[in-house]
């Protein structure tokens, strides 16, 4: 008989505009194609029909507006009899745990974070000095850890914050499973002579995406203009506002959404990630990676990626660190060449779907193995 799953997560993911929707997508064909019974449900209930006919291609129900008013309403009359529920995102998670455990008590729970929300937010709040921010990080804290601690199993995308629950909950197992991309097909890309620019991708609705991009344009562009630099800067990425539209100058051009991301990156030289906070893994990185196009990032983008400095990607520190490694690796073919080829080495052994597949469906079948399902 197939083990019965259900999904819930902030809405039906749309990959063509933000990361977090390509992570759900890439455990949605897993796990269908594992042969799972899924059903879907979004906490936005109004589901672009665009995207909800690509989960049903995959053999995926999707319970959503009229049908069902809310997220509880679905998750009440859709839970019972479910072997497994995946739950992501505090948020969303908060609103149907419960629910789950009273009207199907059998149903296993996993929860997955996607980052450590509280992270992020007290970083945010860090460089904010906003105490309101502080508070509501120390309140998410709170929430993420008894979801974390309650569930029957929990997942993270990064080493740094499976150590960070290591020290939070030291009695919970926290299961790492780095996020995953399909590994694109292969195809005739420029070289390195043929490439020119510099691009920022990413979702703009996500504010460390905007805080990274307006800091870069602030503190390292000028640096890079200062020396000569002779590429633009390219923005991309959906849900731009107002603030990144101002962004534009000289040689700095806002292209804002773009369905398709490698062709997009096929003559552009070096991806940037020049965030200030964050938390878990940067799909921004691994997509460059997994396009053989290298990355200059700040600390905290690369964080708890295991990547290697000078070897998968370039690691800056200060504004002056990131204008340097910049100009290096545009004006370096055989650093760049070296980059590109580490990277993309990187990606395929740690986050492709071939390589964390087999580490999806062992969590999930353990709750078999154990008799839990």
């Amino acid at each position: 008989m197939r083990k019965r799953l259900l999904v819930t997560d902030f809405r039906v993911p749309a990959p063509d505009q933000d990361s977090g929707s390509n992570s759900t997508m890439a455990y949605l064909g897993i796990l269908s194609r594992a042969g799972y019974e899924i059903t879907f449900i979004p906490q936005r209930m109004d589901a672009d029909p665009r995207y909800v006919a690509a989960l049903n291609a995959l053999g995926i129900r999707t319970a959503c507006a009229p049908a069902f008013p809310a997220l509880e309403d679905a998750v009440t009359a859709l839970a019972p009899g479910m072997d497994i529920a995946l739950l992501y995102r505090a948020g969303v998670s908060a609103r149907a745990f419960d629910i789950i455990r009273a009207v199907s008590p059998a149903t296993r729970i996993i929860f997955h974070p996607v980052d450590l929300h509280f992270l992020r937010m007290r970083r945010q709040a860090e460089i904010s000095g906003d105490p309101a921010l502080a508070q509501s990080a120390q309140n998410m804290r709170v929430r993420e850890l008894s979801l974390l601690a309650r569930a029957d199993a929990r997942i993270v995308v990064s080493a740094a914050e499976q150590e960070i629950l290591r020290m939070e909950l030291p009695d919970t197992p926290v299961t790492l499973i780095p996020i995953m991309r399909p590994i694109p097909p292969e195809h005739a890309a420029p070289d390195f002579a043929n490439r020119r620019d510099i691009a920022f991708i990413g979702a703009f609705a996500h504010r460390p995406n905007a805080d990274g991009i307006t800091w870069f344009v602030q503190a390292v562009w000028p640096l890079l203009v200062a020396r000569g630099f002779p590429g633009r800067l390219l923005i991309a990425g959906a849900f731009v506002t107002p603030e990144i539209t101002a962004l534009a100058q000289e040689n700095i051009v806002i292209r804002g959404h773009v369905p398709d991301l490698a062709t997009f990156f096929d003559g552009i030289r070096l991806s940037i990630a020049p965030l200030r906070y964050g938390a878990g893994v940067k799909g921004k990185i691994v997509s460059s990676l997994s396009l053989k196009l290298p990355v200059v990032a700040s600390a905290i983008a690369a964080e708890g990626m295991a990547l290697r400095h000078g070897e998968d990607v370039l690691i800056a520190g200060r504004a002056e660190e990131m204008a340097e490694h910049i100009l290096a690796a545009y004006s370096d073919p055989a650093l760049w060449q070296h980059l590109a080829e580490n990277g993309y080495q990187t990606f395929l052994h740690r986050f492709s779907e071939t390589a964390g597949e087999g580490k999806l469906l062992a969590l999930l079948a353990g709750f078999q193995q154990d008799g839990r399902i």
